[in-house]
């Protein structure tokens, strides 16, 4: 398993993948996707990363930092949904 992986394309190998549809699921055809179940999607990127205190706090800054690259942006209102 690859651990020399972004954020950003490891949540897209999720959403990809028909077995993570429990805990991460796109909302509509325009890239909007929502984390299900966030705290997993958290666990499962630090068993990837090997780092194994990994939690949504930290993820959510890890996806904060794509904010100003234009690569993820919050979908205001909603929790856990990310465009």
């Amino acid at each position: 398993m690859e651990t020399n992986i972004t954020l950003w394309q490891f949540l897209l190998e999720l959403l990809l993948s028909n077995q993570y549809t429990n805990i991460i699921t796109w909302t509509n055809n325009d890239g909007e996707f929502k984390l299900v179940n966030a705290e997993e999607v958290a666990r499962l990127w630090g068993l990837r990363k090997n780092k194994t205190n990994m939690n949504y706090d930290k993820l959510s800054r890890a996806l904060r930092y794509y904010y100003d690259k234009n690569i993820i942006k919050k979908v205001l209102g909603q929790k856990f949904v990310y465009r």
